[in-house]
């Protein structure tokens, strides 16, 4: 799913998007220069034991706050993570592409044959 950032309303407007298994579903709206996404993320990912090297499950349910921006961001943002784009195009598919891989690279990916050998 992609978005023209002129396009956005300073409303708040749903959306739901899936992809390779996790589904992005919440609301996005223009905030003066920036676009503001809060949104869960949720679904299952195929990732590989930080341990034993199998692959396993590994269910997902996160809360996302993102501000995109086709400008450079000065400062920081405690509450949201910021993403700097380089076009007009809000590309949720990279967005969940974005997180899939960040989620495959977590040191938490341990399969469950291996966390029952810890105790």
């Amino acid at each position: 799913m992609k978005i023209d950032i002129k396009k956005i309303p300073p409303q708040k407007k749903e959306f739901k998007t899936s992809l390779d298994g996790l589904t992005l579903e919440g609301e996005f709206y223009r905030d003066n220069n920036l676009v503001k996404i809060e949104a869960r993320l949720y679904g299952q990912v195929e990732v590989e034991c930080n341990k034993c090297a199998n692959t396993f499950i590994r269910e997902i349910d996160d809360e996302l706050k993102l501000i995109i921006t086709n400008q450079i961001y000065n400062g920081f943002d405690d509450e949201y993570d910021v993403i700097e784009i380089f076009s007009q195009l809000i590309d949720f598919d990279d967005i969940i592409t974005s997180e899939i891989e960040s989620i495959k690279l977590d040191f938490d990916n341990i399969c469950e044959s291996c966390q029952m050998n810890e105790i």
